[in-house]
């Protein structure tokens, strides 16, 4: 596949808001280069997590829809395994940024148009409070001509 398009890791890492497998991707997967991670281990790592928090699971179906958005494609050759993938312990470390190719140029479209729309609405949000301040401010300033 050959593309002038990239994203940056991260920003399908929304998900759903009952998608848990995009929280579990942001804690514990990385892009490592050349790394295998195993399919089973993965969902067994990822069961665990969601267990202990009491939580539903994504089908395996979503989850191999999501590891290879974010760039992980899958291999199966005696064992199904995720390529260029590792598991470990990064909660709280940000996901970092690394360009990947982009499969579908639709989604990435409609993240950045979801961002701008929330921006937009945060500018406009922002402004309303500032002039509400500003009447408050020159309601509570005393007269100084008197």
């Amino acid at each position: 596949m050959k593309s002038s398009q990239y994203q940056f890791e991260g920003l399908l890492l929304t998900g759903s808001p009952t998608d848990t497998f995009a929280d579990f991707y942001r804690d514990h997967i990385r892009h490592a280069d050349g790394a295998r991670l195993a399919a089973e281990q993965l969902k067994a790592a990822y069961e665990r997590w969601a267990d202990d928090r009491d939580l539903a699971t994504s089908s395996p179906r979503a989850i191999r829809s999501f590891m290879e958005a974010n760039g992980h494609r899958h291999r199966k050759s005696s064992i199904v395994f995720y390529l260029d993938a590792v598991l470990g312990d990064f909660e709280g470390q940000p996901v970092p940024a690394r360009a990947i190719p982009v499969t579908d140029g639709r989604k990435v479209r409609e993240a950045v148009s979801v961002t701008l729309d929330d921006l937009d609405q945060i500018i406009t949000e922002l402004q309303g409070m500032r002039s509400r301040i500003a009447r408050i401010k020159a309601a509570v300033t005393p007269w100084s001509g008197r």
